[in-house]
């Protein structure tokens, strides 16, 4: 977890339950757009991929790039990158909620609250996958 404090870290978990829901939609949303080939292999490398940079940046601005880039060059449908894009962008609302009375960085828990959902979209994603289903 990026470095926030206390009350900010319990603020997340407690959005927990919300940020699972949010990456079953996201995860969702990829299995309704991949075609039967790719349902097979699932994509779900691209996604840990995302997930890994998600987990390793500072910038929202840099991630966002990093979908876009795996679109570009096929490795995820390009209907899901701007969709799931979007539904991550909207968790900067939540983070400055969260911050209104820390000192904490409304972008590095936005990056926080992102990763939480992609790690959970995974999982999602792994579970259509195995399951053949979305």
């Amino acid at each position: 977890m990026r470095k926030v404090n206390p009350k900010t870290r319990q603020a997340i978990a407690a959005m927990e339950d919300e940020l699972v829901t949010k990456a079953r939609e996201i995860a969702d949303e990829l299995w309704k757009v991949l075609n039967e080939q790719q349902r097979k292999d699932g994509k779900v490398r691209q996604l840990r991929n995302i997930l890994e940079v998600a987990e390793s940046t500072d910038s929202w601005k840099a991630l966002e790039l990093f979908i876009r880039y795996q679109a570009a060059r096929k490795e995820i449908p390009k209907a899901w990158a701007e969709s799931a894009i979007r539904e991550l962008n909207a968790l900067q609302q939540e983070a400055r909620d969260i911050v209104k009375n820390t000192k904490d960085s409304a972008e590095a828990v936005h990056l926080e609250l992102v990763t939480r959902v992609l790690g959970h979209a995974v999982r999602w994603h792994l579970w259509d996958v195995k399951h053949g289903e979305g």
